[in-house]
């Protein structure tokens, strides 16, 4: 039908697609893909250079808010081994919280704490706990040691743990990459996230450990419960809740973080499919500049959807790091928990919505100003 050209098509989120060529493009459709689609390319990644944002955050390496969604993640992870996991809730259950209702430790100095596990030693050599060890025949063992030995036990086994755990930690965050790709980039990204996102500076053992511990905490305080001494815990929760902003996310935003980005791939392959079909409409005298200036008005159109992802993701992210920074005061702890869960949570949700104004907006940058006051409007 016209002459053809070989395109070659390069994935940037992706590092596992090699790029690739496809023979036999139409001219006029590769050279205005090819153009628009690196406009659009550059204009991304120009625009996320205004922003001082480190690269792991950015949306062109990661994605919309990644930060908030990794930050999410790793409030989640648990470590998999049945009895690490048992001996470290039996370890809060019969020796910490025996501490704190015998007075030995304060529930306000374990909350603020940003190195819980820290805060829980070094543990009582007047009471004891029960203890499983796994056997080389795959039996368990079950001892009785005292709460010093547990804790100096769980304290040597602790960094083990989340290096085993890790692989699968990444897996969960990064389906698509494999298990050693997963679990680097989970290693490196996670201290600069907590960085961002709670002014702390340790390590990846050292945020995951604190993460790890409040979670098992918690599992042990929920246990507690109806138990002995629960009037006393069920305090500590009654003082967290009053800390806790809301915690869910909306499904409508939720769904436009999903949906949007597909719609964009959707109208892409669309748009260049059609060539075909609206090529002979170019040739018609009473059709073909119209129909060429809309053709043309739309990869353009499509091209300027990246740069206003770029804007809406480090207005959210700013707002993000800064909401999340002013209530951990420095580092994760049982107190600021819940609050930058709630920081998460609402990241995503004005994320969302924002996102699903990217259509209209775009629309209205190439159909001119005034016209988004029509698209806003529908989208009401």
């Amino acid at each position: 039908m016209v002459p053809t050209i070989d395109i070659k098509v390069t994935d940037r989120i992706n590092p596992s697609l090699a790029p690739a060529t496809v023979d036999n493009v139409p001219l006029g459709l590769g050279v205005l893909a090819s153009f628009t689609t690196q406009i659009g390319d550059w204009l991304t990644r120009t625009a996320e250079t205004v922003f001082a944002m480190p690269s792991e955050l950015n949306y062109s390496t990661n994605g919309m808010v990644y930060g908030a969604r990794l930050f999410d993640a790793t409030r989640n992870f648990i470590i998999r081994n049945a009895e690490f996991s048992t001996n470290l809730e039996n370890h809060f259950k019969n020796c910490l919280f025996g501490d704190v209702m015998l007075y030995q430790k304060s529930l306000t100095n374990l909350a603020t704490a940003t190195d819980l596990w820290a805060a829980v030693g070094p543990g009582s050599e007047a009471r004891s706990q029960q203890w499983l060890a796994r056997q080389g025949d795959g039996t368990v063992n079950s001892i009785i040691i005292t709460c010093r030995q547990a804790y100096q036990a769980l304290d040597a086994q602790w960094g083990p743990m989340i290096e085993a755990n890790t692989p699968l930690w990444g897996k969960e965050v990064y389906p698509k990459l494999s298990n050693a790709l997963a679990a680097d980039k989970l290693k490196h990204d996670v201290p600069i996230v907590s960085a961002a996102f709670t002014g702390s500076g340790g390590g990846y053992a050292e945020v995951m450990r604190q993460n790890t511990a409040i979670n098992a905490f918690m599992q042990a305080r929920n246990a507690m419960s109806g138990g002995t001494g629960a009037a006393s815990i069920d305090t500590f929760a009654q003082t967290r809740a009053d800390i806790q902003a809301r915690n869910t996310y909306n499904s409508i935003a939720q769904q436009a973080m999903a949906w949007v980005p597909i719609l964009n791939i959707v109208l892409t392959v669309v748009f260049f499919a059609m060539f075909p079909i609206v090529f002979p409409l170019f040739l018609m005298p009473q059709t073909g500049i119209s129909t060429q200036k809309g053709y043309t008005t739309g990869f353009f159109y499509l091209a300027a959807w990246g740069p206003l992802y770029v804007i809406l993701h480090m207005i959210c992210m700013t707002r993000a790091t800064s909401a999340a920074t002013g209530v951990a005061g420095g580092g994760v702890s049982l107190a600021s928990y819940a609050g930058i869960g709630a920081v998460n949570g609402e990241t995503a949700t004005i994320a969302g919505f924002m996102l699903m104004s990217v259509p209209f907006l775009a629309a209205g940058l190439a159909r001119g100003a005034m016209s988004i006051a029509g698209h806003s409007m529908s989208m009401l």
